[in-house]
């Protein structure tokens, strides 16, 4: 699992740079230091090739013959030794810092966070999850599920340990910060979900996304329920509060045990061949201006419809058969997958059908 952060690959990558950059100065400077040293005894007394070659065999104490008479010129032999110390040091600079960049695992962590990388620049119509708690991690496993692409941010590497999904694409970093998000491909999002540990964390994010991906679909948690309305000011299009939700899930519990049972199932059984789902009537479907009853859904294919949302958010439940259909309505039913699939192609909604998350 990736958790190395992009500092580590860059200061990994730069070390080589360095080392290679130490080893070359070495050469560098030795040729010229010859170079030198012989135009002071005479101009033109040693070529720089010669010199060049002369430090070569000298830092790598090759133990080849001297190309130039070192002995019977001023300071020749003292810069050979000076040239030996820091090319003795320079070598076991360089080989060490390229041998640990490959024995301890930095070249095969770069090699992952490219491709990590370019994974994250190939994706689109992806969810972005912000926070990677324990709200996070069910948010991210339900999706992943549904056979979703997701991208987590998070501070934390050992909260993306947590998740052991190779599917999943890591982003260790502020999801704050604009930069990150964009790292995220926030433009090219289907939705983003806020789900750290602090309100106004969450409405940075928020804010951030919104400005960012107008046509995304934002969800983010809210801790306190004064939170709620202004997380849906700063362009939250739904706020959910688990202290809310797992309260009233405890009532069920108690006075409707047999339906929560049920719906358990429906939704994290996947055995159980049974789901609820949307279809959004697109303009060019045949079932603008037909009524509930005339097109007869339930039996071309199969799904029954529960509710009806209109494109103003009303809400109609358990609709009549005289309800007209209009583009931009959302139907609820529910049925099985492939039930669920022809009601979405008789719609014309091109979203795909989830797969029922696993428990």
């Amino acid at each position: 699992m990736l958790t190395t952060t992009l500092e580590d690959y860059r200061r990994a990558r730069n070390r080589v740079y360095l080392a290679t950059l130490v080893a070359f100065g070495v050469l560098l400077i030795g040729a010229l230091g010859y170079w030198y040293i012989g135009e002071l005894h005479q101009p033109g007394h040693w070529e720089l090739h010669d010199c060049l070659y002369m430090t070569a065999i000298t830092v790598t104490t090759v133990g080849f013959g001297e190309v130039i008479d070192v002995a019977n010129v001023a300071g020749g032999r003292e810069w050979t030794m000076l040239l030996l110390l820091f090319g003795v040091c320079a070598n076991l600079y360089v080989v060490s810092s390229i041998t640990s960049f490959f024995v301890e695992g930095s070249f095969v962590h770069l090699q992952q966070f490219r491709r990590h990388h370019r994974k994250m620049k190939d994706l689109k119509d992806h969810y972005i999850v912000c926070g990677c708690g324990s709200t996070g991690a069910r948010v991210i496993e339900d999706l992943l599920a549904r056979g979703e692409s997701v991208i987590a941010i998070d501070l934390r590497p050992a909260a993306l340990e947590q998740i052991d999904d190779k599917r999943l694409v890591q982003l260790i970093g502020d999801a704050t910060d604009d930069a990150q998000l964009e790292r995220a491909g926030i433009s090219r999002a289907k939705g983003v979900v806020a789900a750290l540990d602090d309100d106004k964390t969450n409405m940075f994010v928020v804010v951030s996304a919104r400005q960012s991906a107008p046509r995304a679909r934002i969800v983010t948690k809210a801790i306190q329920p004064s939170a709620i309305s202004k997380l849906r000011r700063a362009g939250a299009d739904a706020v959910v509060s688990p202290n809310a939700i797992g309260g009233m899930r405890m009532a069920a519990e108690l006075v409707r045990p047999g339906l929560v049972r049920f719906l358990d199932d429906m939704v994290h059984d996947r055995s159980v061949n049974l789901w609820i789902d949307e279809a959004t009537l697109s303009e060019q479907t045949s079932l603008i201006g037909a009524t509930l009853g005339g097109a007869d859904l339930r039996a071309r294919t199969g799904a029954l419809i529960i509710a009806i949302r209109r494109p103003d958010g009303a809400l109609e439940q358990v609709p009549g058969p005289e309800h007209r259909f209009s583009g931009g309505q959302t139907l609820i039913a529910i049925g099985t997958r492939d039930q669920l699939a022809a009601l979405r192609a008789l719609a014309g909604d091109t979203a795909q059908l989830g797969a029922p998350p696993r428990r």
